[in-house]
């Protein structure tokens, strides 16, 4: 694992397709060494087979192995090449950009220069050019194309090699459209009801997160927490909240689902926004309060919507591996975490110059640069590895980072009023338009009595 980061102030994401080829001759040099130790296998399978009866327990079991590691081989390959696949896809789309921007300026030589390499990509990737014309097809149409290629790439990734393929076309296709890039000035369109809240027992912090590792750590990640809230006393009389928002979740009746994902990928409400700004209200915020906003993958497309919506102050909106890049105000202080090798992440396809407030920043880092089975379970994206990342930013020394840790100094003198967390029951629906289930000014309910749900402190 890497602690190497890298802390930026912004501007466009590029996918570096000569480290996706770089692994994929990994991947085959290792291909080629398990074929070699299948062979060994083989070879000892036939020796064991001319013994025969005194060692009659061993006949098979090398064949069987060699067999797997032939298997193992195959994989490897399969993988390689999709990783191929990957770069031409990804360096098919910037070539067919960098064409359609050449002919706007009218620039000759641009264009012609794009063209051979578009022509000269497709000749000898056709899937490529398959992939990345299915893609521009389909998300055209919307969310629905979008979530198919996303179920089918990562989803179903632990039930079969289909990653890489469908995430490639997936993310071209993002890439080509600008849908992981929002601008500043896009609104959130209307939809969605609020579920239903459900206050659980949490532990109280002494005081406001001093640090971006503290505040990642606060978002909920297991258990049924969906969103924790907390409100402040300022020393100067006012009042301030911090908002912490989960990720994906599944099930059933999750309101914290995919769909809720692919709604504010297209830009549209959710249930699940609907929920948080519910539990705001809830919890006493209202419009006009400053607000500090968390979030983790789905929560940070969440916070950022909140933001959207000026409907609160929002002096920090932190995000953990989110799949969207929002221009911020020019009042809020923007930080993004991105793992490189994080697959939803790469999603955000980044603005060409810095979002937000002066030392707004984005961090990057490599997880774990190694190109392996266990990247189908995407570690990367995992929220636990999210705060070792943002423990690590904190000690980097950088003068953004001090002026991230300065913003939140500002709470130092605050007295925490309440910390509580939420569940949310899609089956018991609030009925009627996006309006909180109770009135905004009440305090929060007294949590239930009985067993006590720990707080997803540092959970991942």
């Amino acid at each position: 694992m890497s602690d190497a980061i890298t802390i930026s102030s912004g501007g466009a994401v590029a996918v570096d397709t000569d480290a996706l080829d770089a692994a994929a001759a990994v991947l085959e040099r290792t291909a080629e060494r398990l074929r070699t130790a299948a062979g060994h296998l083989t070879a000892a399978d036939d020796r064991i087979r001319r013994i025969a009866f005194p060692v009659l327990d061993l006949l098979g079991r090398a064949g069987h192995a060699a067999e797997r590691v032939a298997a193992s081989a195959d994989r490897a390959d399969e993988l390689g090449a999709s990783l191929r696949l990957a770069s031409a896809t990804y360096a098919l789309v910037d070539a067919r950009v960098a064409r359609d921007l050449a002919a706007l300026a009218g620039d000759t030589t641009g264009l012609e220069r794009a063209q051979r390499d578009i022509d000269a990509i497709e000749g000898q990737w056709p899937d490529a050019a398959a992939l990345a014309n299915d893609a521009a097809a389909h998300a055209s149409f919307g969310g629905e194309a979008i979530e198919q290629l996303l179920v089918g790439g990562i989803v179903g990734a632990p039930f079969g090699l289909t990653l890489l393929p469908a995430l490639a076309a997936a993310l071209a296709g993002i890439r080509a459209l600008g849908i992981g890039t929002v601008d500043r000035g896009r609104t959130v369109r209307p939809g969605g009801r609020a579920a239903t809240l459900v206050p659980l027992p949490t532990s109280q912090a002494v005081t406001a997160p001093r640090t971006l590792g503290e505040a990642a750590a606060r978002i909920p990640a297991d258990g049924a927490a969906r969103v924790r809230v907390e409100q402040y006393a300022l020393s100067t009389g006012g009042r301030a909240f911090a908002v912490y928002i989960s990720g994906t979740r599944a099930g059933r009746s999750e309101v914290w689902d995919l769909g809720a994902g692919i709604d504010a990928l297209s830009g549209q409400g959710s249930d699940a926004l609907a929920t948080v700004e519910a539990a705001l209200a809830r919890a006493g915020a209202a419009p006009g309060d400053e607000l500090y906003v968390w979030g983790h993958s789905l929560g940070g497309m969440l916070g950022a919507q909140l933001e959207q919506s000026s409907r609160y102050d929002v002096a920090v909106v932190g995000t953990f591996g989110a799949p969207t890049a929002v221009a911020v105000g020019a009042q809020t202080l923007s930080v993004q975490v991105r793992h490189s090798d994080d697959p939803v992440a790469a999603m955000a396809t980044g603005h060409e110059t810095r979002v937000g407030a002066p030392g707004s920043f984005v961090v990057e880092r490599t997880v774990d640069p190694a190109v392996g089975v266990h990247d189908l379970g995407l570690p990367a994206h995992h929220l636990d590895t999210y705060v070792e990342t943002a423990r690590t930013v904190d000690t980097s020394g950088d003068p953004r980072v001090a002026a991230l840790h300065e913003r939140l100094a500002a709470l130092d003198d605050a007295e925490l009023i309440h910390a509580v967390e939420y569940g949310a029951e899609r089956e018991r629906l609030v009925a009627g338009p996006r309006q909180p289930p109770v009135d905004p000014g009440a305090p929060p309910r007294e949590a239930p009595r009985g067993r006590v749900i720990p707080s997803a402190w540092g959970a991942g």
